[in-house]
């Protein structure tokens, strides 16, 4: 059991010789103020922040040997680093400690100022080793680029060096490196080393994509969560706003990266909000720290009392630890304390922009866009970045040819086939395909900050042999990868590529009966809810996708079956404590969306299904009319067809 926690959380945006970054500081001071809310009393950690000048070289250094070097058996040390990364060559007389010849790097405030050296991966192994030594546990989070092995739209990156550091200005303890013992410790990266980790706009202010992302799966996911499962919740996140950054683990093999986010004895999650009155206002009991945010747009976020008849109350104001409600057509008794679920979840608009020169072109979308919504004003879906917002918009319109116009998300990945021919409909194919990347966004995004069901639902895929039909009850489940994905291969038979098989299983580990809906979201943007429709899963039971049979992961229609070609699909399982309807989710492919297409569905039942209805089709109409708790979980699966040189593997993993 985990004694104490003592973290060094090193935020740097400003730097004497490297460019400067903007949410560096916003990371580590949300990341304090998590820990002090998850251990209170007199297991509160033991924080150490170092900002901008104060993390120099030198003070990082001290701060892990001697911070850090406070932990002992049982405890935790936590070292959360937001900076720049980068790589740097290896000294001749360090030659074997690194066969590429090159290292990760992290940028300290005054790096590369006169001779001052980066502070390299094996370096940070060397500090971290002795401080697993007295036995503590040592988790790294690095939110850097080519972040991953150093066991930021802004980057997180500065260019290599071309020159190897004197080998005086490292360590001294580096020349002897080799003879420790390696340490166990558990790595969350914000990319692979060869990625960028980038910056974004969240929760109206300069945050770390990934120390954003990681922290609202913690909050969500609560104190039982694994750094396995964190680091998947992550990548959903990540991957809604930058395609081309994968976070990572380390290590990927079962043991270490299995077991909970810092250790043992911590305050455990609450069975749920509470909401009582306190000096003439109404709270509940969660706050920023929980995952509860209002935005900067004011969006219309509320609890909900459980029961036949729908009591809300709207969130008005956001602190760490709690949060002031305003209950809606309803009195509640200042002598009682009410349960209360969410009810209603933030649906943002998505962020657009545009890029390109070939203004005639762009003009006719964007006058699209804002004759499409209700009554011929703008699209409910999507909102134009101001010239003067200083952030990556989540979806680009690139009009650099006349005619023409390619959708790609912020960093430069197309997300649908280049359309052509633009003028015939003054630019609505276009902006229907914006309006539906959107959607999907949206779907990806529904989850629910404060559940007491994050513990009992799981989606499990299983490994599906040669002339199976059912689905085995007890075979082990396949462990997602370093990057948090499920990765299934296809194989060779008989001279051809058969795609990979599997099983889906969904766990119910709680004591009540629980609605499941699972949908798949596909790389072409459809949401289908086909593996799974919905059904009633009893408590400790487990349902199987298609009634048992086996799931078959094929490439999309039109892509060729080639060597290194790769899929990807999403498995987002949807919860609830009541029967819901799934059809205010489902949608079609982003090539088969046109303008009128896509329109809320006739029958919705359930809050879930009503939650889906206002974040998929905008229907502000649309209210539940009883609350009660739920939960959303994502699995990404990358399917893939082996290089050549992998032709002969026959397994599905």
């Amino acid at each position: 059991m985990t004694k104490r926690v003592i973290a060094l959380l090193v935020g740097i945006d400003r730097y004497l010789d490297t460019s400067p970054l903007r949410g560096c500081r916003n990371d580590v001071r949300a990341v304090a103020d998590f820990l002090r809310v998850r251990f209170r009393g007199n297991e509160r950690p033991d924080i150490c922040i170092l900002e901008d000048a104060q993390a120099t070289r030198d003070a990082v250094i001290t701060g892990l040997r001697d911070h850090l070097g406070q932990a002992g058996p049982g405890d935790t040390a936590l070292f959360w680093f937001s900076g720049h990364g980068s790589q740097a060559k290896v000294p001749d007389e360090l030659w074997h400690l690194e066969p590429s010849g090159t290292m990760q790097t992290l940028i300290c405030h005054d790096s590369r100022h006169g001779d001052v050296a980066d502070l390299w991966d094996k370096e940070l192994s060397l500090l971290l080793s002795g401080i697993a030594v007295t036995g503590c546990h040592v988790v790294v989070v690095a939110d850097s680029c080519h972040s991953f092995g150093v066991t930021r739209d802004t980057i997180r990156a500065v260019p290599p060096l071309e020159t190897a550091p004197m080998i005086d200005s490292l360590l001294p303890e580096l020349r002897r490196l080799a003879a420790l013992p390696p340490v166990e410790h558990v790595e969350l990266a914000a990319c692979a080393s060869g990625e960028s980790a980038v910056e974004t706009w969240a929760d109206g202010e300069a945050r770390g994509l990934f120390s954003w992302s990681l922290l609202s799966a913690m909050r969500r996911l609560g104190p039982s969560a694994t750094y396995r499962e964190l680091l998947t919740a992550a990548r959903c996140d990540v991957e809604r706003h930058a395609y081309q950054q994968v976070p990572q683990l380390e290590p990927v093999t079962p043991g270490i990266a299995d077991q909970p986010f810092l250790g043992g004895r911590i305050t455990p999650s609450a069975t749920g909000m509470r909401m009582r009155g306190v000096r003439g206002e109404w709270e509940i009991d969660a706050g920023s720290c929980h995952g509860l945010s209002i935005g900067p747009d004011n969006d219309d976020v509320r609890v909900a009392v459980p029961g036949p008849e729908l009591r809300e109350a709207r969130v008005v104001r956001v602190h760490p630890e709690r949060s002031v409600v305003r209950p809606l057509g309803w009195e509640p008794d200042e002598d009682l304390q009410y349960p209360v679920v969410v009810s209603r979840v933030p649906t943002p608009a998505v962020t657009v922009g545009v890029d390109g020169e070939h203004a005639p072109t762009g003009d006719q979308v964007l006058a699209a866009l804002a004759t499409m919504g209700p009554g011929g004003g703008p699209s409910p879906h999507l909102r134009m970045l101001k010239s003067h917002e200083k952030r990556t918009p989540e979806l680009v319109i690139d009009v650099r040819e006349p005619d023409r116009v390619r959708i790609r998300d912020g960093e430069g990945t197309a997300l649908c086939d280049e359309m052509t021919d633009i003028q015939r409909d003054g630019g609505r194919r276009v902006a229907a395909a914006l309006e539906h990347l959107a959607r999907v966004r949206r779907v990806k995004a529904l989850v629910n900050p404060f559940s007491a069901l994050v513990d009992a639902v799981s989606v499990e895929l299983v490994d599906a042999f040669a002339g199976e039909l059912t689905a085995p009850m007890d075979r082990p489940a396949l462990r997602p990868s370093m990057d948090g994905a499920v990765h299934l291969r296809y194989r060779q038979e008989h001279g051809r590529w058969v795609p990979p098989t599997i099983f889906v299983r969904l766990r119910n580990d709680s004591d009540r009966p629980l609605y499941y809906v699972l949908l798949n979201i596909t790389e072409k943007h459809r949401v289908h809810a086909g593996l799974f429709p919905g059904a009633q899963v009893a408590p400790g039971r487990v349902g199987a996708a298609l009634y048992g049979r086996p799931v078959e992961l094929r490439l999309p229609v039109g892509t060729p079956v080639e060597d290194g070609a790769t899929t990807q699909d999403w498995l987002v399982l949807l919860a609830a404590e009541k029967e819901f309807s799934s059809s205010p989710f489902e949608l079609p492919a982003v090539d088969e969306a046109w303008p009128g297409r896509t329109r809320a569905p006739l029958a919705v039942t359930g809050l879930l299904g009503r939650l889906g209805l206002a974040a998929v089709h905008r229907d502000a109409g649309a209210t539940a009319n009883s609350a009660c708790d739920w939960v959303t979980l994502a699995v990404p699966v990358v399917t893939r067809v082996p290089a050549s040189r992998d032709e002969k593997v026959s397994a599905s993993r």
